[in-house]
């Protein structure tokens, strides 16, 4: 049986703003777990149920955290652009209705789309290469190619 026709995606993956929260909580998780653990490494025997507690609650927001942090990007497939923050969908634009796509300027530079209907969407789940990142060499190609791919405009 054969499977169904499933269109390609690509998936704009960038470090944002969006991914700073979630890192940060995964971050904290992290050095909680690492306190504990070098705490129960010394006293051994003060292993009671609240340590279990600390233990289990410092790993679910280190997990959290983490995957929350990979599941920020901009998904462009044939039909349309998805914004997605912490694997949950903010944005959805049909990709015929895209007039224009722009970098908006600022300290943080975000995808604009720019819709037939004269509103503007602001993509934040993925964004064009940061300061300093932009002077590095061929930045300002995959810059124009991201939003050529936003456009639709990408050669196949």
């Amino acid at each position: 049986m054969p499977s169904p026709a499933r269109s390609d995606t690509t998936k704009l993956r960038r470090p944002t703003l969006a991914t700073a929260p979630f890192f940060l909580v995964g971050a904290i998780g992290a050095t909680v777990l690492v306190a504990v653990g070098l705490w129960a490494a010394w006293h051994p025997d003060d292993l009671d149920a609240a340590f279990w507690v600390v233990m289990s609650v410092a790993g679910a927001f280190v997990l959290a955290g983490l995957v929350g942090s990979v599941g920020c990007f901009v998904e462009v497939s044939e039909d349309r652009v998805r914004d997605v923050i912490g694997w949950i969908t903010v944005t959805r634009v049909e990709r015929n209705a895209i007039r224009t796509v722009r970098v908006r300027a600022g300290a943080w530079r975000w995808f604009e789309l720019e819709l037939d209907d004269g509103t503007l969407r602001t993509l934040v789940g993925a964004s064009p290469m940061q300061f300093p990142a932009r002077l590095l060499p061929g930045s300002d190609e995959r810059d124009l190619g991201d939003l050529d791919l936003l456009l639709g405009d990408a050669p196949s």
